[in-house]
């Protein structure tokens, strides 16, 4: 058992003031025993209600239970003991009220001086229900029973059901014979090499995971009722439309709806949004560059991610909304982030929910190997001065929104100048590291390594390339150093203004060290003064000029004792 936790003080206070929600649970105690007449406000033999909530916890995204806590009130019970038999026999009874098992794993928490007992759900990839053969899951910040339509929606998120390869059974022909000869001329049209090409009709439906064989059956899977499937299989996922509505400054809007073959909602949709883009010209000197509100590499990436990684087990449309008075587009796909994806991790890691969908947009030319869509969208959002998407993840859907404006026209003109100096297209990771110096005038490498999305292991080699090629330079010494926009890059005033501050600020806090060794010793050289500061030999010049400023400010003064080749200075007493 782990009776201690390297849960903290602050985590256990930050979840208290959430309150009862869809990952935690308080109670005061499991029930009141009474022996002898006296209530024991600890531990009861009856466990049947902590049971359901195990269950409902561990169908949803697992949880917490925290045990001696008030649950009106969110105080400590005072008259909670934790004892470690008791908690053994909790585990025990909870196991034996669920199916299939749940192990809890229980944590001790000392808060004000009082021992708390934490039962952490994990999260499961089992559908699991009570010893009463009750399903439930989380909802908020109670429990609910599981409707037989959600069944298949939480084993898709539990992995027990790949649902793009889920098999149906269609009364009458369920194949359409021109959606596969497009698919075949697609396929050929992105390599006309490919071995799917060779393939028998029945050969090539099996090879891509749009039939499978059950029992003394060929069945088609949900990815061969979508990109090849008649309108008569197609109605078996009614849910499967993109409804795309534009609503423009004046108050009226216009909506459209695409329904069906994968394929054709992605083309005709695409199309659509396509022809809405707006430009705006950019002039920096001698480069010029038009940038979209929403450029097609935007568009098509998030509505083919969204298209390919929803979850299909849900009755629910994918909804498109662009607002022209608020000046942003966003896509909301149903299903929330797969099993180990969050609103912070999305652009490095990746689980694909559809790994049949993807691989036959990969194989059209659709879509390419898996996380590089984001990569694409992030690049082109920078490249453009725009900012990133941010994911809301709601509790059926995720929605990622992007905003028409430019923020930051200096990202462009870095974008030109770099692809103008080295014949290259700028990187995401570069262009990572340029976005938080430009947001932030100056950052240290400890703040850039702990940015989201960029890569600390990496870090110092896209630094030491960004600081070659004059992109970057630093500033400051040791704890102080940090990183700014090299000063070739700044062309205009404020620019210029910026950085020369910049540069002041390190010289007057050099001074500032120099005057503080002074007022505890009494003299200093130039040898002492560069070891104060962190300076090598070869910025004996350059603190020949503080001394020689500090001199003219009346700071300081040169030593009676001083030679040419050893030059003491002390503090003038005022």
């Amino acid at each position: 058992m782990k009776k201690q936790t390297k849960l903290s003080i602050q985590w256990f206070y930050n979840l208290l003031e959430r309150g009862e929600c869809d990952i935690m649970d308080f109670k005061e105690q499991l029930e009141d025993k009474m022996t002898f007449g006296k209530s024991l406000k600890n531990f009861a033999p009856k466990y049947d209600e902590t049971a359901r909530d195990v269950v409902a916890f561990a169908n949803h995204k697992g949880g917490f239970l925290f045990i001696g806590i008030v649950d009106d009130s969110k105080e400590i019970n005072k008259d909670f003991v934790y004892q470690d038999s008791k908690v053994f026999e909790l585990i025990h009874q909870i196991q034996d009220r669920t199916e299939p098992t749940i192990t809890l794993i229980p944590h001790r928490i000392n808060v004000e001086s009082k021992d708390l007992l934490v039962l952490e759900i994990p999260f499961s990839t089992q559908l699991h229900r009570t010893s009463r053969g009750e399903f439930l899951i989380r909802s908020n910040d109670g429990n609910r029973p599981i409707e037989p339509y959600e069944m298949a929606t939480i084993m898709a998120e539990k992995g027990l059901i790949v649902y793009d390869q889920k098999t149906w059974h269609i009364s009458g022909e369920w194949l359409d014979q021109k959606r596969l000869s497009k698919l075949q001329d697609m396929i050929e049209a992105k390599n006309a090499d490919s071995p799917y090409l060779d393939k028998s009709q029945d050969d090539l439906l099996d090879s891509l995971g749009m039939t499978k064989d059950e029992g003394n059956e060929v069945l088609p899977t949900t990815t061969g009722l979508l990109f090849v499937g008649n309108q008569n299989a197609l109605r078996e996922l009614p849910y499967y439309e993109v409804k795309y509505i534009h609503y423009f400054e004046d108050g009226t809007y216009k909506p459209y709806e695409y329904k069906g073959n994968i394929i054709e909602v992605a083309t005709d949709c695409f199309t659509q949004l396509k022809a809405e883009i707006r430009q705006k010209e950019y002039i920096f000197g001698l480069y010029r560059e038009y940038v979209e509100d929403y450029s097609e590499i935007v568009i098509r990436e998030l509505l083919v991610n969204a298209l390919a990684h929803r979850d299909l087990s849900r009755q629910q449309i994918i909804e498109i909304r662009k607002f022209d008075d608020g000046g942003y587009l966003e896509i909301e796909s149903p299903g929330t982030f797969p099993e180990g994806i969050t609103p912070e991790n999305f652009l490095r890691k990746t689980n694909p929910r559809n790994p049949n969908v993807m691989d036959i947009l990969r194989e059209i030319g659709l879509a390419e190997k898996a996380g590089s869509g984001f990569d694409k969208i992030f690049t082109d959002l920078l490249k453009k001065g725009k900012s990133l998407v941010k994911p809301e993840e709601t509790e059926t859907s995720v929605i990622f929104r992007v905003k028409a404006d430019v923020v930051t026209e200096k990202l462009i003109e870095l974008s030109l100048q770099y692809e103008n100096q080295t014949g290259k297209a700028i990187k995401l990771d570069e262009l990572l590291v340029l976005s938080e110096i430009v947001k932030h005038k100056q950052v240290k490498f400890a703040e850039l390594s702990s940015t989201p999305n960029i890569s600390p292991y990496r870090l110092q080699s896209i630094l030491d390339k960004l600081q070659e090629l004059e992109f970057v330079e630093t500033s400051g010494k040791t704890s102080g150093l940090s990183y700014i926009l090299h000063i070739s890059k700044r062309k205009n005033t404020s620019d210029k203004i910026e950085y020369v501050t910049t540069k002041k600020q390190d010289k007057a806090r050099q001074k500032e060290a120099i005057l503080r060794y002074l007022d505890s010793v009494e003299t200093i050289n130039n040898a002492e003064a560069r070891e104060l500061l962190k300076l090598t030999e070869k910025d004996r010049s350059k603190v020949s000029r503080l001394f020689a400023e500090l001199v003219e400010e009346q700071e300081i003064l040169q030593t009676a004792d001083s030679v040419p080749n050893n030059v003491k200075y002390r503090r003038i007493n005022k």
